[in-house]
């Protein structure tokens, strides 16, 4: 290789490098830990992400959709792959009848843990009460097979708004 060709080479790969060198940086990629200063990248101790969860749980059972949202909110940012925060916070969301944030939040769970029964059943329960069976329907045939007990409450559930309607 001439020494033109190796510089160019060299300068190429140091522009692709580039943004990989900024992300972990900035404490991304590697999942914040990096070869880097990482003295700025602000790191959630399990227990503190556990308890925060909990509060958001505590809220929801209360009845306060819009703490439990802040909370589940906090959850995520610290832990953005916890399945059971979006689901609850898309619970709450149902709750508050804001359906269309609710199913978001639901599917965001499911891409992380398609097996997570609750999530299925109260996806199931939002279309329901936005007036869609077919749907609602389509999750209790996967919530059949994750948990039976989850299941047959969501059948219930059809089988009154399917009377009703």
């Amino acid at each position: 290789m001439t020494r033109k060709t190796w510089l160019i080479v060299l300068c190429g790969g140091l522009l692709l490098a580039t943004p990989l060198l900024a992300r972990a940086d900035a404490g991304g990629g590697n999942g914040g830990s990096s070869r880097w200063d990482t003295s700025q990248t602000k790191q959630a101790s399990p227990q503190r992400v556990q308890a925060e969860y909990e509060k958001g749980y505590g809220y929801l059972k209360a009845g306060d959709y819009k703490k439990a949202i802040q909370a589940f909110e906090s959850v995520l940012k610290e832990h953005p792959s916890h399945a059971l925060a979006y689901s609850n916070m898309g619970y709450s969301y149902r709750k508050l009848r804001q359906y269309e944030q609710a199913i978001a939040l639901y599917t965001k769970a499911l891409l992380i843990d398609p097996k997570l029964a609750e999530a299925h059943e109260y996806m199931g329960e939002a279309y329901l009460e936005m007036g869609n069976s077919t749907e609602a329907k389509q999750h209790l045939t996967i919530l059949e097979q994750l948990n039976p007990t989850l299941a047959e409450e969501l059948r219930e559930e059809i089988t009154r708004h399917d009377k009703r309607s």
